[in-house]
């Protein structure tokens, strides 16, 4: 019973924040995001890059050498939930398709091109298109040029972190020098170029 309650309290969560997902099938999203994750850094066992020499000296000169449990404030747990909650968000092709008006082979043709003029994120099959590259039913002006100068070995979350995050080189004068994040910037008519460029130096 307490199972259930949980359950249920976890889904009526979910829906009050607009995800109409189960949570197994956020679940899934979260192991995913793991599973995709470099973990060079948080390896389980920090002996298997050292000799048993060097282990026992950093030992010996007070290292913990045991795997440390990763917390709620920890980047890669924040990370993690982050990019679940960034493919959760995310549009199908088909949907981009409806969204756009146009036929769902030219959203695969922007995805797949070299370079690609729309960002998406390959799993599988399947394309998850970011909400964050849309300004109402359409896409925003100048994206193509931007996405195409992003290095396509940047992780998905830092790409939309770039995106929505203001930045001190895009600070607009009718606005009082106020910064803008390069969505924004897009969003409000000005010049693509200084985003676009930007994106080439990620």
């Amino acid at each position: 019973m307490a199972r259930a309650a949980s359950r249920a309290s976890t889904v009526a969560f979910l829906r009050s924040h607009g995800i109409e997902m189960s949570p197994e099938g956020l679940d899934s999203l979260v192991r995913e995001a793991v599973a995709r994750l470099q973990r060079t850094l948080y390896r389980q066992d920090p002996r298997e890059d050292l000799t048993a020499a060097e282990a026992a000296i950093l030992e010996r000169g007070g290292f913990s050498l045991e795997p440390a449990e990763l917390d709620a404030d920890d980047p890669l747990v924040q990370t993690v939930a982050e990019y679940a909650a960034l493919l959760k968000s995310s549009l199908s092709t088909a949907e981009t398709a409806r969204r756009l008006g146009v036929d769902p082979s030219r959203i695969r043709q922007r995805l797949t091109a070299d370079p690609p003029t729309l960002y998406g994120i390959r799993i599988g099959p399947n394309w998850y298109i970011p909400e964050f590259q849309f300004d109402g039913d359409g896409l925003l002006r100048g994206l193509g040029e931007v996405v195409s100068r992003l290095d396509p070995e940047l992780h998905p979350v830092a790409v939309f972190r770039w995106f929505t995050t203001p930045s001190a080189d895009l600070s607009a004068e009718a606005l009082g020098g106020r910064s803008l994040s390069p969505r924004d910037w897009l969003r409000l008519g000005l010049p693509v170029e200084a985003v676009a460029e930007m994106a080439s130096n990620l």
